[in-house]
């Protein structure tokens, strides 16, 4: 199917960034090693939040609760988050990144960034201003 109108480019073309970001990371060495962009998504969204609760989590990748402890499980397990039970009640489970996790995630966003700058490096400043400026509005359009 061919695209030819103005929003269905620019879905396409946000799809196409998101799987090249994707791909990037599958094709580095050590793939076993490279955390997936939803489980890296997961421990960017428990370090911006600060220990949000497992419901927060759910509800922010629009996923269900059985869903969202599946993702967390492997975060877990693999020492990258940790949970934390209320002491007052043990159904209030929050989130926090362990040293491992917030090193996975420095790593992980430089690697991203790396790739990013190597790409922007070939816009002009004011060109990288101007998507700054766009991809913001987007962002606020979509908070709002």
């Amino acid at each position: 199917m061919k695209r030819e109108n103005t929003i269905d480019r620019l879905t396409v073309l946000i799809f196409n960034i998101s799987d090249l970001i994707r791909q990037q990371l599958r094709h580095q060495k050590n793939y076993s090693d490279v955390i997936s962009l939803l489980r890296l998504k997961v421990l960017h969204y428990v370090a911006e939040k600060v220990n949000p609760l497992m419901k927060e989590v759910a509800d922010n990748f629009y996923i269900s609760p059985p869903s969202a402890t599946i993702l967390v499980n492997h975060l877990v397990e693999t020492k990258m988050l940790k949970r934390i039970t209320d002491k007052k009640d043990r159904r209030v489970v929050r989130l926090s990144l362990t040293p491992k996790g917030k090193k996975v995630l420095e790593k992980e966003f430089n690697k991203i960034n790396s790739r990013l700058r190597k790409i922007l490096i070939k816009f002009n400043k004011k060109e990288q201003e101007e998507l700054i400026k766009i991809l913001e509005k987007i962002s606020n359009i979509y908070l709002n």
